[in-house]
């Protein structure tokens, strides 16, 4: 699946940090933001300060700190949210504008690719974050693309820690948390979570994407178990089943995807392994999905592949890891090339699974 981050967004970041810096070419620009990109980058990885309370200051503090993030972190966003929404069922028709709410939405990054994801649909947005700039920022963007890109879209923005947001007689199709989770302390996931789910409408649908972060434990998994378990909340993604997770580490994608002009221009300085993106998902709705003849299938590690046929390990809708057989002879020319450039993370629809000689080892046959 080829992903490009919309050039229009990048623009409008560029000239954002152009007004801030005086720069002129995007190259210029880019070396004058630098030192505040680093200080960002920096701060989710090497010197990522200890999980902040919920109404912690922002790092969003200003307009220059906004185009910053959004130059280094809003394309990455954009791959990797559109690789989540790209498996999904169609999202259920409603008869009023489908009602999202981005909490913690910061600059805006995953409301653009929900917008975008949904095309012409008409949507009401709700943007939730404790930075007003960032809301300021996120507002003016949607003002300068909407008549172009979203038309009929809405927006409101409420500028409030995430401890007062409350379920309340509103209710939402979607609820975006991006990237939101890792940053609070572990007692308030769970409690956001709650509020969450409580605020879905019957059919509606709880995007849930993380960082994968080895040092803060998996507490993904904690959180889908709570969500199936104490909310009654069913997944549709990553898992093909409600079962316990199988899996031994934290359950996760890895990426490649194409990096955008910006980014190209500033990794050519900070040299770091932007090129895979690795997160964890976790989409929930309050309604049981229906049943369906297609099995469901997740690669959940390195695929080999062999003349005539490639392996993989899988987490099956039996609830187990099995290693897959796939014959080439199985699919048509499309489906084979993507079976060379097969990641963890991918879905595969298949008709049938067939235990083989190995207990470990089953044949499936594709979906039609």
């Amino acid at each position: 699946m080829h992903i490009a981050y919309p050039s229009e967004l990048e623009a409008h970041w560029l000239e954002i940090a152009r007004a801030e810096t005086h720069g002129t070419s995007p190259r210029d620009i880019l070396h004058r933001m630098l030192p505040d990109i680093v200080r960002l980058a920096d701060r989710f990885t090497t010197a990522r300060p200890p999980d902040a309370a919920p109404g912690a200051a922002p790092y969003l503090r200003d307009t220059r700190s906004c185009a910053a993030y959004s130059l280094f972190f809003a394309p990455q966003t954009y791959a990797r949210l559109s690789h989540v929404l790209a498996e999904l069922p169609p999202f259920p028709e409603t008869a009023h504008p489908l009602r999202v709410l981005d909490l913690g939405a910061g600059t805006g990054a995953a409301t653009w690719t929900l917008l975008d994801h949904l095309g012409s649909r008409p949507v009401a947005l709700s943007a939730w974050d404790h930075s007003r700039p960032a809301l300021r920022c996120l507002h003016d963007l949607f003002s300068a693309l909407r008549r172009a890109r979203w038309p009929d879209a809405t927006l409101r923005t409420t500028p409030a820690p995430l401890g007062d947001f409350a379920a309340s007689t509103e209710k939402f199709d979607v609820i975006l948390l991006h990237y939101v989770l890792n940053e609070l302390p572990a007692e308030f996931r769970r409690s956001l979570l709650s509020r969450a789910a409580r605020s879905l409408t019957p059919n509606g649908r709880l995007i849930l994407c993380e960082p994968l972060r080895h040092d803060a434990g998996d507490y993904m998994r904690g959180l889908r178990a709570h969500a199936i378990e104490e909310l009654g909340l069913h997944p549709l993604a990553p898992c093909p089943h409600a079962l316990a997770c199988p899996l031994d580490g934290p359950c996760h994608d890895v990426r490649t995807w194409k990096l955008s002009q910006a980014l190209q221009i500033l990794n050519s300085v900070l040299h770091r392994d932007l090129r895979h993106l690795a997160y964890a998902l976790l989409v929930l709705t309050p309604n049981a999905p229906p049943a369906s003849d297609t099995l469901r299938a997740r690669v959940v590690g390195s695929p080999s592949h062999a003349k005539g046929h490639t392996v993989c390990p899988a987490c099956c809708s039996d609830g187990q890891i099995h290693r897959l057989q796939l014959l080439h002879r199985d699919f048509d020319t499309a489906g084979r090339k993507d079976l060379r450039h097969l990641e963890r993370g991918q879905v595969l629809r298949l008709a049938s699974l067939t235990p083989l000689g190995d207990p470990s080892l089953f044949r499936a046959i594709p979906a039609t």
